[in-house]
């Protein structure tokens, strides 16, 4: 048998992957008493490798013997240590225990998905194949999806709106503004009626118009009713995940990185009690990318508790949580953002995209995939 011996450490992929990989039959996990192995296990089990755990403490001396005891029963097979991750001092052992027996061991780079041997040293690095799935990536870090939101593209009709929206992007700021607001307080009944403000708004009738045409909305007697929730949900920026989802869906389809996507993702950690809607969600690289796309205007004071801020945050907390070490996270939006979110995006490690540079969102979500910072 191909045994893995590795660690645990639920912020890092670099376990499964490898195992994946490299095709072990079997991994053996030590982790700590207050560590939940179990999706872990689940996501190896189904994919055809066997997995058991056992806990271990922070002391050397029972790590060493716990390791001894492994090799020990499982003398007859090929066994390799996994350094990947887990506890620094608990890795340094183990590395040092596996070394002095001439064995093997490697570790997995979480930013550039590439495989290092670490003993012995001569044998070249390798880029893991192994193209990991949404739902197993985020039983790592003890979450569930509830719902698998949207996976297929949008219709063309609906294409071509969102692209007409983005090439006009000088000139509809404000009026898309007022179609968010609309969108927004259209209540149970899926209708509002337009004031004498709205009416002014220049172009709003424009993309008003526009929606009529694919049939999300009709206009009667300046009110407008909208076709459905959805429809609603749509013209209340739904449009904007739409676009990033649908120029991935293409990207996928031409750059082997992607190797899932989804959009409107429903997860829940901490056992149910912690739920969160992902905008567009993909896997690439074996990393988890977040990204959550605005079409309100966002406040340009340099202030913690406006909604840029408040946007900025909410996907460092789930870049965090959900994506485990190696995540990444972008924020894509319809309106300028001022310097300070920019900057504190920045500080926080997430990418932006915003305004004039939608033009080129391709060409930015495609560097945002392909980075490995």
């Amino acid at each position: 048998m191909n045994i893995h011996l590795a660690i645990y450490d639920r912020k890092n992929a670099g376990i499964a992957s490898a195992a994946l990989h490299l095709k072990c039959d079997k991994v053996i996990l030590l982790h700590r008493k207050e560590h939940d192995v179990e999706g872990i296990k689940s996501v190896l089990v189904n994919r055809g490798i066997k997995c058991t755990s056992q806990m271990v403490s922070f002391d050397p001396s029972q790590i060493r013997i716990i390791l001894k005891h492994v090799l020990q029963d499982n003398k007859d097979h090929k066994i390799l240590f996994n350094a990947s991750s887990g506890y620094r001092m608990m890795v340094l052992v183990a590395l040092e225990y596996f070394t002095s027996k001439n064995l093997q061991a490697f570790v997995v780079d979480k930013f550039t998905n590439q495989l290092h041997w670490l003993h012995p040293n001569e044998k070249l690095s390798q880029i893991l194949q192994t193209k990991l799935k949404i739902h197993e990536y985020i039983k790592f870090t003890s979450s569930q999806v509830l719902n698998k939101g949207q996976i297929q593209q949008e219709p063309k009709q609906r294409r071509a709106v969102t692209n007409w929206l983005i090439e006009n992007i000088e000139n509809f700021g404000a009026s898309l503004a007022a179609m968010n607001h609309i969108a927004m307080r259209a209540d149970i009944s899926l209708k509002y009626r337009l004031d004498k403000n709205y009416r002014r708004k220049p172009h709003l009738y424009d993309i008003l118009n526009k929606f009529e045409d694919v049939g999300l909305l009709n206009i009667k007697n300046n009110i407008v009713y909208f076709k459905d929730e959805e429809s609603r949900f749509y013209a209340n920026g739904g449009w904007l995940e739409n676009h990033v989802f649908s120029l991935l869906y293409d990207m996928q389809s031409e750059n082997l990185a992607i190797s899932d996507l989804a959009k409107g993702m429903e997860i829940v950690r901490a056992q149910g009690k912690v739920k969160n809607e992902i905008d567009v969600i993909c896997m690439a690289h074996n990393r988890l990318h977040l990204i959550e796309c605005k079409t309100r205007k966002f406040s340009k004071h340099a202030d913690a508790n406006t909604p840029g801020a408040a946007a900025i945050y909410r996907l460092d907390t789930l870049k965090e949580t959900l994506g485990g070490n190696s995540g990444k996270a972008m924020l894509v939006s319809y309106q300028k953002l001022s310097r300070y979110t920019e900057q504190r995006a920045k500080d926080l490690g997430l990418f932006c995209c915003s305004h004039r540079q939608l033009k080129e969102l391709k060409a930015h979500l495609a560097d945002y995939i392909n980075s490995t910072s």
